[in-house]
This record gives C-alpha cells, structure tokens and sequence, in this order.
C-alpha cells in the first residue's frame, strides 16, 4: 500500500532537485509557523512537494513545516507530514540539504492524534547533493535509492543498516548554550577517539550516521530553547523512524521518541539518535545528571 508514495517522490524528487539548483537562495520578509525566516527556495520547494503529494491517491491529508495548518482530502488511507528542504540555512553554502517525509496511517482526528507517532508507517528523505538519494524505511527495513541522471532512473543500493557502535558524532545546537556536563559528556567521545561531524543539516547529518554505519546525532534542550529546536512531526518522528529500523535507537531525552505525544502541529522536541552503544551511553549519562 505505500508503494505509490514511494513512487511518487521518486517522481517528485528530479523536479525539486532541478528547483533547488535554479532556485532563489536569498531570505524573504516571511517567517514560517516557527519563526523561521524564510528563503524563497523554501517556499518554491513547499509548493511543489505540496502539489504533487496531494494528487497521489492514496494521501488522504498533507501537512508541511512551511505551513499552519494541514489540507485533507476526502478519501485517502495515510497523512504525510514534510519538511520541504532541511537545513536550507545552508544551502546557499551548497552544502548538503533533503527533504524529510514522515508517511502516517490516517487516525480519525488527522494529524491532531495526540498519539502520532505511533501510526507512522513509512519514513523518507531525499538527499540533494552531489548525488540525488533517496532512504525509505518501513517494518521491513532501510532501503537506499540512487538516481541515474543520464539514464533518468532510480537505482537500489545496499540497505542502510547501523551497527552497534560507530566513531562519529553529531551534536547539533550553540555550544555557549550547553552546560557543562553535557560539554564534558561530548568531549568524553573524543578523548575515545570519535570525529565531529555536524554539518547544520539534520538530514545530511542523519544520513552520514546511517552511510557510516554508527555515531550519535544529538540536539538537546538548551538554555535558549527548552523544548528543544527539532519539529516531531517533520523531522523528529520520521528520522526516528528510519534509525530504529536500521538497528539504532531515538531517545528524547526521559523516553523513547516513539512514544511521545504530539502536543500541537509544529511541536518541538529533544533529539538523539544513534548507534546502541553510543545512545546507552547517553542514558547512562542522563540518568546520572537528571538533577
């Protein structure tokens, strides 16, 4: 049943990255539902995503990080919630940028299921970069797609799965706003050898942990945002998704991310993702400093 949804953003995802790569990288006067500026890419890509997602049958409801509010069809079994270009505050740098879908079971209350999380089926991304991917995980696993620009296909590679323990990590957020015991938490893993690799893309940075097979990507309450910076609905839930299906763990800090209840729309959260060795370590380090 979510084999049309596949198909749709890999019908959809040559279009955004053409966009993207003519694109307007500069900011407009507009900010999204969470005080984002926004550039005019942004609001080019949301658009089309936007459109060709709510031609596909079987969507019955879209909900974008763009927006305020979702648009539902009268008929259609699942909801999907995007973000339409993660990390596009440095796509001007071209750096590495993507689009995240989280592909839901449709609840009677839509996307006001407090629950939420627990009727996702499906989560994506597209990579735009030097290579145009594709990383879609459900029950069976991570599958990974490349796409052959001369031939104009798509292409499996191997499937993404993450091993217990990796050598990189990825600790998102200003560090003048870090304490010091999760300063010092971070720094134990480089007295252990491990490398920094936070690119300001949570996506690029998701996908680095997966093609490395391990690390941690971390981006906790600060000072300066308490409830955490990361939307669950666009962001946290789906990418969760994807690294609990390769074999890894999504915490957030008191419980699994799984298991969190979606307070509003663009309700945000703590996030840490990662390999088991890495995110028993962050539990055992929580659980020590939870005063």
């Amino acid at each position: 049943m979510l084999a049309p949804i596949v198909q749709a953003l890999q019908a959809l995802a040559p279009k955004v990255y053409h966009a993207i790569k003519q694109g307007d990288t500069h900011y407009t006067a507009h900010k999204n539902p969470t005080a984002d500026l926004q550039l005019a890419v942004d609001v080019a890509v949301d658009h089309l995503i936007f459109g060709e997602l709510m031609q596909t049958p079987s969507v019955g409801g879209v909900m974008s990080e763009e927006r305020e509010e979702a648009h539902y069809k009268e008929k259609g079994d699942f909801l999907i919630a995007f973000d339409p270009l993660d990390g596009s505050s440095v796509v001007g740098a071209n750096f590495l940028v993507g689009s995240i879908f989280g592909v839901y079971a449709r609840p009677p209350l839509g996307f006001a299921e407090p629950q939420m999380a627990r009727h996702i089926k499906m989560g994506a991304y597209l990579l735009y970069g030097a290579k145009l991917e594709l990383v879609v995980a459900n029950e069976a696993g991570v599958k990974h797609y490349v796409f052959n620009e001369d031939k104009q296909e798509w292409h499996s590679k191997k499937d993404l799965t993450l091993k217990d323990k990796g050598k990189n990590i990825a600790p998102g957020g200003s560090w003048q706003h870090f304490n010091s015991e999760y300063v010092a938490f971070l720094m134990s893993f480089f007295k252990q050898g491990y490398r920094l690799r936070y690119s300001g893309s949570m996506v690029a940075d998701i996908h680095h942990l997966l093609s490395k097979e391990g690390g941690l990507f971390c981006y906790p309450a600060t000072q300066d945002a308490p409830l955490g910076k990361l939307r669950k609905l666009f962001e946290v839930y789906p990418l969760a998704f994807v690294v609990e299906k390769a074999g890894g763990l999504g915490f957030e800090g008191t419980q699994e991310i799984l298991n969190t209840p979606l307070n509003s729309l663009h309700d945000k959260s703590p996030c840490f993702l990662g390999s088991k060795v890495e995110m028993e370590a962050l539990k055992q380090w929580m659980l020590t400093n939870k005063n």
